[in-house]
């Protein structure tokens, strides 16, 4: 297991955040990206991984492809308001 995937890991079963430098294929470009929860990991049709979850406190939802993303940091967001 690498630790792109540790990482990952930890977020999704202890309830972490990622923070990651992810690869959009169209564009070539590589973006700084956030998930504050990760609530899914599942395959899609074409057996890729997808990584799932809110990408900031008003609940908005993405997924990410798992090979796409560098730079895996997973930290723990305490919301104070």
């Amino acid at each position: 297991m690498d630790n792109i995937q540790k990482a990952v890991g930890k977020a999704f079963f202890q309830g972490y955040g990622l923070m990651f430098k992810y690869h959009k294929i169209e564009t070539g470009e590589h973006q700084q990206r956030i998930l504050l929860t990760v609530s899914d990991i599942k395959y899609n049709s074409d057996d890729e991984i997808l990584v799932g979850g809110c990408i900031n406190t008003d609940g908005d939802y993405r997924q990410f492809f798992l090979e796409n993303m560098m730079s895996v940091r997973a930290f723990n967001f305490v919301a104070i308001d």
